[in-house]
Parts: structure tokens; C-alpha cells; sequence
């Protein structure tokens, strides 16, 4: 929008006409409740699958609840188990021979959880704003929505043997040699998209910033005089042409630069990112490289993820690589850190250095979750200690 907001509407695949009510609903019910862009994405995403199974099965869901025939029981079934499989475009382009083989891939129980929690919301939603107003027809409404609720899978606690996400050293410096521009591992093409690749790692790896903040980098937050950065948040930035915006999710902070790193940032800038003539036209720190109508553009949350990815499948080592394991990296060192000064700060006062550092909420809790390789490792090293001592006094 002019205002710099991002929006996106839900629209007819053949004629791209935007749909009334879904957009009606996801501005009075997500956006006027300032919730993010990305929950509005998430919203429509799921009354698209609610449409799509409308569409399959010829069902005309405006009719059903202005007439107050709603669904039956079989069809709540059907549409819960739709909810679980995977309807994105690129699926539905390699479809084979049948539809049961277009949809075998199944998505996250999280996925399944929220769709059926949209569908619900925008069913009561949309039956209360065409159906009657009679009693009978309000028990029917929240019958139906109840039933939807009904069929979402069970919200299971975090196994925490499986949210470990930091790297191992070995991945580590299977990573910086990779990124390295002069290696043989390294996937890229064109030097100047190498160097910008290995200072996206670099920044990601010592200062433990996110997608979003790393992305979002003007080459004013830089303070090369004094070597330190500004991570802001700008939601709805005028300036950035990026549609799908990143976005800062964490506090505003000021964090330090060793040298070294500020030498890396001044060279990308100088001697790479200033021969874009079309970089010139914004602030934001890393630029396309690659020939084309993109060239010079800030770098895109999907080029971005397409680095990452290219990486992940160099080798079996780096299977579980995401540029957000380079944050839990940074936090379980923290730790290490912390663990081998003489004087170490207490509890307190290291959850407050590691919250400024991250920038979360002072007293949030967040800093227990991104640190559980290290919470682990030092637990099993307790556990092993009580065994020495009860076998040595039994």
C-alpha cells in the first residue's frame, strides 16, 4: 500500500478476481486486529484449502450456511483429513495419474492444527454474517464449529530430545569452508555473490541474528567508526520493495563488531555491493548479484532460504542446517562462555545479557529453548557425576 503496509488478498486462480468474503474476513478479523502480515498470509492460506474441498466436492459453502444446511458429519470427517495433506501448487504440478498420488504428502500435525482452527473461526464467521438469526440456527452454527474444533490433532508437548537445533563444531567448520569463496565445496557462481553469501554466514554466526534482522541491514546501521550494528525493527517500510518484507521480530539493540567482521562488512560494501548501479536506489546492506531484472535488488527471504538449502544438500553433515541453527549455536557458546570465566555473572544477570544480545523481553523464558543442546549436555554430565558417587559409596 501507499502507507508502506503489506496486504494480501485471497483471488480466483482463473479470473484473479480477490474472493468477497475471505478478504472480507482476514481485514475485519486479522488485519483490524493488528495481527502481522504473516498471520493474515497463514489465514487465507488455510480458507484455501477450505475453498479447495468446497470446490472438489461442488458444495457451495455460501448457499450451505445461508440456508442453514451446514455440513454433515461424513463431510467434517472429509475435510479433516483433507486438512492434512499438502495442496501447495508444486505438489499439485507433478501430479502423475491420480489425485490420491498428488496428495500422499502429509503436512505437519502444527499445519493440520491451524487450518482446522481457521476453518472453524471463518465458518462461525461467515454463518453468523449470512445465516438467520434464530436460536436453531445459532446451536446448529456452533454444533458444526464444535465438531471442526473437535477433529484437530492433539497439541503434544515438545520432545525435547528433538529440538535440539544447535550445530555441531564439525558442521561448523564444515560451514566455513563451504562458505569460503576460493573453495571447491563452495556451490555458487559469480565472486561477488560468493563474498555476499559468506557475510550473510558470518553475521549470522557471530552475532546470532535472525532471517529477518539479517536481511533487514541498511548500510546506515553500520557504525564503522565505533564497529557496531543497529538491528531495527521496520515494519511496513516505504523503502523496501520487497512485497513479502523480513521483519524484525526482536527489540531494537545496538551490538558490538569485532574488527575483522567490520573489515568484511566495509569490503562487501565497497567492493561489491557499490557496482550494482541499481543498489543505489535503497539502503538495505545485501543485493542481488545475479544478472537480470532483479540485479542490485535487496536480497529476498526466498533467496535467502535458496542459499540455505543449496547448502543443506552439499552433504549428509548438513543435513539439519537452517540459518536459524547458527542462533542456537550462538546461544549454546554463550553459555560455554559464561561457564569458563573465574567470576562468571549469576543466573540473573547472564539471562539479562543474553536477552539484550537477542533482544527479547527481559524475563521472557525464551532464552531456555534456544539452548537446550548445552541444558542437556550439562545435565547428562550431572547425571553421570550422581552415578560415579552413588557407586563409589555403594
Amino acid at each position: 500500500m501507499e502507507s508502506g503496509e503489506r496486504y494480501c488478498l485471497l483471488v480466483n486462480a482463473d479470473s484473479g478476481v480477490p474472493l468477497f468474503y475471505p478478504n472480507l474476513f482476514i481485514t475485519t478479523q486479522v488485519r483490524n486486529a493488528s495481527l502481522s502480515f504473516a498471520s493474515m498470509e497463514s489465514a487465507l492460506s488455510s480458507i484455501s484449502v477450505l475453498l479447495k474441498f468446497c470446490d472438489e466436492r461442488k458444495i457451495d459453502l455460501v448457499e450451505r450456511l445461508r440456508s442453514g444446511s451446514f455440513f454433515e458429519l461424513n463431510e467434517v470427517d472429509v475435510l479433516a483429513d483433507y486438512c492434512q495433506f499438502n495442496l501447495s501448487s508444486k505438489v499439485v504440478a507433478n501430479k502423475v495419474t491420480s489425485l490420491a498420488k498428488v496428495r500422499k504428502p502429509r503436512v505437519a500435525n502444527e499445519t493440520v492444527y491451524r487450518r482446522l482452527s481457521v476453518i472453524a473461526k471463518y465458518i462461525e464467521w461467515l454463518g453468523s454474517l449470512l445465516g438467520d438469526s434464530s436460536v436453531e440456527n445459532r446451536k446448529n452454527l456452533e454444533a458444526l464449529v464444535k465438531k471442526i474444533r473437535s477433529r484437530r490433532p492433539v497439541k503434544k508437548g515438545r520432545n525435547q530430545s528433538l529440538v535440539e537445533k544447535g550445530l555441531t563444531d564439525e558442521q561448523v567448520d564444515l560451514l566455513f569452508e563451504v562458505f569460503r569463496p576460493e573453495s571447491d565445496l563452495n556451490p555458487f557462481e559469480g565472486k561477488s555473490t560468493k563474498v555476499r553469501n559468506r557475510l550473510m554466514f558470518l553475521m549470522l554466526h557471530y552475532l546470532g541474528i535472525r532471517m529477518g534482522e539479517l536481511l533487514s541491514i541498511k548500510v546506515k546501521d553500520v557504525d564503522f567508526s565505533n564497529n557496531q550494528i543497529v538491528i531495527a525493527r521496520r515494519a511496513d517500510e516505504k523503502s523496501d520493495p520487497r512485497v513479502d518484507q523480513p521483519l524484525v521480530k526482536t527489540m531494537d539493540r545496538r551490538i558490538p563488531l569485532k574488527d575483522s567482521l567490520a573489515a568484511e562488512i566495509h569490503n562487501y560494501v565497497m567492493n561489491y555491493r557499490k557496482r550494482e548501479l541499481s543498489a543505489r536506489k535503497h539502503e538495505y546492506l545485501f543485493v542481488v548479484h545475479k544478472p537480470g531484472p532483479t540485479s542490485g535488488q535487496p536480497v529476498s527471504k526466498a533467496t535467502y532460504n535458496k542459499v540455505m538449502t543449496t547448502v543443506k544438500a552439499l552433504s549428509p553433515k548438513l543435513i539439519d542446517f537452517t540459518g536459524h541453527a547458527l542462533r542456537h549455536k550462538w546461544n549454546e557458546r554463550f553459555s560455554l562462555l559464561m561457564d569458563s570465566m573465574d567470576e562468571p555473572p549469576d543466573e540473573a544477570q547472564q539471562e539479562q545479557l543474553r536477552s539484550w544480545l537477542m533482544g527479547w523481553k527481559q524475563g521472557s523464558g525464551t532464552a531456555a529453548y534456544y539452548n537446550q543442546r548445552y541444558i542437556r549436555s550439562k545435565a547428562e554430565s550431572a547425571a553421570l557425576l550422581l552415578q560415579d558417587e552413588i557407586m563409589t559409596k555403594g
